[in-house]
């Protein structure tokens, strides 16, 4: 469950936020209220939540303030409350880092679709810390085992080998598979197939694979960058079949 503070001064707004938002069905729960900025930055801090709802404008400090006062010191998410004629502090706050903002009055649906964006990012981040923590631990993982292929021996079965690997290493962030390599390079699909197994220990298509995690580590390993970036990088377009390989092989 994601923990949520609200920060709005008006008490009507605040309670009907808080009580009448199926939290539970958005995966989140109310872990705290403030009614002015001042306490609002007191309570994020102590409470380090993870998503905060906050009114512009607010007694003390105003929505604005209240997160130059917490930036650096919380990872929270925010989504800012605006009036119809504040839209200069909403564009000012979405520069600052704010996820989304609400208009008043606050249309039905807008609120959990702003938080289903802040659910969304915050299960991208804990995707990614899991990530990270198996390249950190995972050196026993398949994809550790992974060697590239090099010979340079000359000859004719391993000049055909040498010619896929090659393909691979320029191409695997294209959308290619087995039939798109060989059409490529004009060969048989079997007979490219068993001549990587007995030299590499892998197929055409398991090498691919294989390759494109190791370098989707490589690129998780030296970068913060959105795990469905990294897949479509490496050439795997779908973010879901993406974590099943890799959580597979690392």
């Amino acid at each position: 469950m994601y923990r949520v503070v609200v920060v709005e001064d008006s008490e009507l707004l605040r309670r009907g936020l808080v009580t009448t938002t199926d939290w539970l069905s958005l995966g989140c729960e109310v872990t705290g209220q403030a009614a002015d900025g001042v306490s609002g930055a007191t309570l994020i801090l102590e409470k380090q939540p993870d998503i905060v709802i906050t009114d512009i404008r607010m007694p003390g400090l105003n929505g604005l303030e209240m997160m130059q006062r917490v930036e650096g010191r919380c990872s929270s998410k925010f989504i800012i409350i605006t009036a119809y004629n504040e839209f200069d502090y909403a564009r000012q706050a979405l520069q600052m880092g704010a996820v989304d903002y609400l208009s008043k009055p606050i249309e039905e649906g807008a609120l959990e679709k702003a938080v289903g964006k802040c659910v969304s990012l915050l299960n991208d981040a804990k995707e990614y810390r899991k990530f990270r923590d198996n390249l950190e631990h995972g050196t026993d993982s398949r994809i550790m085992l992974f060697r590239e292929y090099l010979s340079g021996s000359g000859s004719v079965q391993n000049d055909h080998v040498e010619h896929i690997v090659s393909y691979i290493t320029n191409h695997y962030g294209e959308n290619i598979g087995l039939k798109e390599i060989c059409d490529a390079l004009k060969l048989s699909e079997s007979h490219s197939n068993r001549l990587m197994k007995e030299a590499t220990g892998y197929t055409v298509s398991d090498y691919l694979q294989n390759y494109r995690i190791k370098k989707a580590c490589d690129l998780l390993s030296v970068r913060s960058a959105k795990i469905y970036e990294v897949a479509d990088e490496v050439g795997i377009h779908d973010q879901r079949y993406f974590s099943v390989v890799f959580k597979k092989l690392v």
